[in-house]
């Protein structure tokens, strides 16, 4: 028997509960955790405040506030480029390197890789399309109040 969306959702709430409590380590919180991974896999180009801040689904404000606090405890550096000293590179210093050897998510990553593989891929599989749902009504939100606010209303728009 199929177990309910409801059912899966609630789990789902579950281990996003766990997975952020675990997130909250080595004086770390979630987002400064999320900045550390990005910037460890982030291309040259996509090293700023702006891309992190898309990629984050954040205000500009807020990811500054994260590489900020990283940056004074060591873990992060900006970087002037040669070519154009208006542009910065955010990378991360050996400190912050050495920090994701002891990222929460490896905990996660560890529960996920003793799964069966057809588990592994169905979930994935599933997360991804789950994401693209809800980054595609979230979009459609944010464009419906963009709409409302000056005074208009979307045709077909959701909410």
């Amino acid at each position: 028997m199929r177990p309910s969306a409801r059912a899966t959702a609630e789990v789902m709430a579950q281990v996003l509960r766990t997975t952020s409590s675990l997130a909250f380590a080595d004086g770390l919180n979630p987002a400064q955790w999320a900045a550390l991974r990005y910037f460890g896999q982030a291309s040259p180009s996509a090293r700023s405040v702006v891309a992190f801040a898309r990629y984050h689904g954040t205000t500009k404000g807020t990811a500054s506030q994260t590489i900020a606090a990283l940056s004074k405890k060591g873990l992060i550096e900006r970087h002037r480029s040669e070519r154009d000293r208006r542009s910065v590179s955010l990378v991360l210093t050996p400190a912050g390197r050495a920090a994701l050897d002891h990222d929460p998510l490896n905990e996660i990553a560890e529960a996920i890789a003793g799964l069966p593989e057809s588990h592994h891929l169905a979930i994935a599989e599933a997360l991804d399309q789950m994401l693209r749902t809800l980054l595609a009504r979230r979009a459609r939100r944010t464009q419906v109040r963009t709409v409302d606010e000056q005074g208009l209303r979307a045709v077909g728009a959701d909410d």
